[in-house]
């Protein structure tokens, strides 16, 4: 979303209902009209951002070893999991 060129869009309406003294039918049209592109500008930003982080959201870090354990990797992981501790201490 071009906030520079809504911003100076917003800026020249000011201006000429300043100028007019009153905001005319077209004003209030272009006004409409600019709050309505503004909003589905905004809306699609958000869209795209909601399905990145539903993306993210959706990839679990797993575990890729395909292999079951050995008899030793079990035992291991059991003292591990028992004793609360890192692996460097069970090695």
């Amino acid at each position: 979303m071009d906030f520079k060129a809504i911003q100076d869009k917003l800026k020249n309406l000011r201006d000429r209902i300043r100028k007019e003294g009153r905001i005319s039918e077209d004003n209030e049209q272009e006004l409409k009209l600019l709050l309505h592109e503004t909003l589905m500008s905004a809306t699609d930003e958000l869209n795209g951002l909601q399905g990145k982080l539903e993306t993210l959201a959706s990839q679990k870090i797993g575990n890729d070893n395909v292999s079951p354990l050995s008899e030793d990797q079990s035992a291991r992981l059991s003292l591990i999991q028992k004793t609360g501790t890192g692996s460097a201490s069970i090695h």
